[in-house]
């Protein structure tokens, strides 16, 4: 492409046809327009103009957005009509989005052009942002946006929308519950479960003994649980039942404690093909914690690993001041 410098008291529509503005010359013409003979007035109220003149093969600002954006959606995710250069890429479900950082890195230092995107992990309601691409000139060379989208055919996918599972969900607690707080839990646990898409099988209160546990596992099992969800077992106490039990069950403890902050006092098991997910108290359901970060892992895969709940220390100074992100429960 070549640079020209105009003046715009002088200069005639073979002059700008063609041509792209590259300085705003106020609210109605903007840098990146596509000018023409309609556009002679406001130029010729202006001095100095600079314009570029596209070689073949280069791409308008919007198009070159439009093709990176579209080369890196995926399924669930919708490119926006380019505004000023940026195309986004937008939510059409809830559902986990995972982001591959080494591509993203790959295609930035291309040079030109960026994309940039929301945390890896995050969950995202339908309708959300989930990643944007910019150009920063006026134009650029349509082969460095062949070499995003080959990156992005290669090593991709590049960024990832899965969509969350209605596991079959099972909820046991072993806290005495005053009416008040059975509410407040209940209600928790229908708003949360319920923005995932959950089945909710049963929630059960039982007494924090060997075998009033032992039978809310066997109950589980025998309904089918794909997730059960247990609130109340100490996780600095390794005789607490909700453990022990599990054992027995023929379950596997596999992760007690998060590298998070507030939060710690999560664990994780399984239970023949079902997660088991426990907090600390009843109360855990009711506030963001660790809980609503690894949830979203839980209801994408149908499954979590102890390496799901490490994975949550890169981000789990999550603290009010910290600004973390939590699903957008209603």
């Amino acid at each position: 492409m070549r640079a020209l410098r105009l003046d715009g008291r002088s200069a005639s529509a073979a002059d700008i046809k063609g041509r792209v503005l590259v300085h705003d010359l106020g609210p109605d013409l903007r840098k990146g327009t596509v000018l023409d003979e309609r556009h002679l007035d406001r130029l010729r109220q202006s001095g100095e103009v600079h314009v570029v003149e596209l070689d073949p093969g280069d791409l308008h600002e919007d198009a070159a957005a439009l093709r990176l954006a579209s080369a890196l959606a995926g399924p669930g995710m919708e490119a926006t009509r380019p505004v000023q250069s940026q195309s986004r890429l937008v939510a059409r479900r809830r559902g986990l989005v995972r982001v591959n950082g080494d591509v993203v890195d790959a295609i930035n230092e291309l040079g030109l052009i960026s994309i940039f995107t929301v945390m890896d992990g995050q969950a995202v309601g339908e309708g959300e942002e989930v990643a944007g691409c910019k150009v920063t000139p006026v134009a650029v060379p349509g082969e460095l946006i062949e070499q995003a989208e080959r990156l992005s055919r290669e090593r991709g996918p590049v960024i990832e929308l899965l969509p969350f599972r209605p596991l079959k969900t099972f909820v046991v607690a072993t806290e005495r519950l005053k009416p008040k707080a059975r509410d407040l839990f209940r209600a928790a646990v229908t708003a949360k479960l319920g923005w995932y898409g959950a089945e909710l099988l049963a929630v059960r209160e039982v007494p924090r003994t060997p075998e009033a546990v032992a039978a809310a596992y066997a109950e589980a099992r025998a309904i089918g649980a794909e997730l059960v969800l247990f609130a109340g077992a100490s996780a600095i106490d390794p005789l607490d039942p909700a453990y022990a039990e599990l054992t027995h069950a023929g379950g596997d403890l596999l992760q007690v404690g998060a590298p998070m902050h507030p939060g710690s006092m999560l664990w994780l098991g399984r239970l023949d093909s079902a997660a088991v997910v426990g907090v600390a108290s009843c109360a855990g359901f009711g506030r963001n914690s660790s809980l609503d970060l690894l949830l979203p892992f839980v209801f994408a895969y149908g499954r979590a690993d102890a390496g799901d709940v490490r994975r949550l220390g890169h981000g789990g100074l999550i603290e009010s001041g910290a600004g973390r992100r939590f699903p957008p429960y209603p």
